[in-house]
């Protein structure tokens, strides 16, 4: 009986995993083309790895034309990183979503602000950050962890009012 159980699994499993994630062949028109990146991979991938890009293929066919867009420039701008770039973003998008849910909003808020600002501050913001030491970044990361939400608030408003009036913070 054991036999005729493990034979019965044993035919139904191809089936199995057919349905949860197909070959390339059997994919869709509009999923072959999202995923035409992968294509020479996709047989040899993992059920998981396959089933995740399935909805992710399914999800972006969802989405509007200019967001469609925009995410093959983001994937265009992946491509052309340097393999450090892409393995400094990869730690950093793992270290993110490690944090818990309140430090990901105030991340999340922060860059919201950040992005409102005019492209002029912004830019000076960048060129001030590059302009600091190892040593200086460090302290300065030191600094606003130890602060309260309210403190780090009423810094980045001083520092704002400051670079509008153009005086340099004393450290």
């Amino acid at each position: 009986m054991r036999i005729i159980i493990l034979l019965l699994c044993l035919s139904f499993a191809p089936m199995l995993l057919a349905d949860s994630a197909p070959a390339w062949n059997q994919l869709t028109p509009a999923q072959q083309q999202v995923l035409a990146a992968v294509q020479l991979k996709w047989d040899k991938m993992p059920v998981e790895r396959r089933q995740q890009l399935l909805q992710k293929a399914d999800k972006f066919s969802s989405l509007k034309p200019e967001q469609q867009q925009k995410m093959f420039d983001r994937f265009e701008q992946w491509k052309n990183l340097p393999a450090d770039q892409k393995e400094t973003l990869r730690r950093r998008y793992k270290d993110f979503n490690n944090l818990p849910n309140d430090q990901k909003a105030e991340v999340r808020k922060r860059l919201e602000w950040f992005k409102a600002l005019p492209d002029d501050q912004k830019k000076a913001m960048r060129a001030k950050w590059r302009s600091l030491t190892p040593e200086q970044k460090q302290k300065m990361r030191e600094r606003f962890k130890g602060m309260t939400p309210a403190e780090r608030k009423a810094a980045r408003e001083q520092l704002m009012l400051m670079r509008k009036n153009r005086v340099e913070p004393t450290n």
